[in-house]
C-alpha cells in the first residue's frame, strides 16, 4: 500500500477482485449470500460478481462509494500498491487480465 495516498473516490480501482475465504466470510457476515456476490471461474477461483466490468458493490455517482466498505475484500484494503502518475490508475492489477479474457 502506498503511504499517504489520498483516495479521490473516483472508482477507477473498483473492478471485481479475486476473493479469499476470509473475504467471503466477511461479506457473508455483512448480510449477503454467496449466490448473490460470488463468481467462480473455470479454474475454481473466486471473484466478486461484476456489473459491466465494475464491482457489483460499487455505487457510482459524484463520488464512488463501496456498499460493503467495512467488509471489503483484502485486495481492496491493500490498494493501492502501485499507481501510474498519481491518478489512481493501477499499473496492472491481477484481475485486469482475467476481466479482459472473460469479456
Amino acid at each position: 500500500m502506498i503511504k499517504n495516498h489520498k483516495c479521490k473516490r473516483c472508482g477507477k480501482c473498483c473492478h471485481s477482485p479475486r476473493l479469499f475465504s476470509k473475504d467471503i466470510e466477511r461479506i457473508n457476515k455483512a448480510g449477503y449470500k454467496e449466490e448473490e456476490f460470488l463468481y467462480i471461474d473455470n479454474f475454481n477461483n473466486n471473484y466478486l460478481k461484476d456489473k459491466k466490468g465494475w464491482c457489483m458493490f460499487l455505487n457510482k455517482g459524484k463520488k464512488a462509494e463501496c456498499k460493503i466498505y467495512k467488509a471489503r475484500p483484502k485486495i481492496c484494503r491493500q490498494y493501492p500498491s502501485e499507481i501510474r502518475n498519481n491518478n489512481c490508475q493501477p499499473i496492472e492489477l491481477a484481475f485486469d487480465k482475467y476481466l479482459e479474457n472473460r469479456n
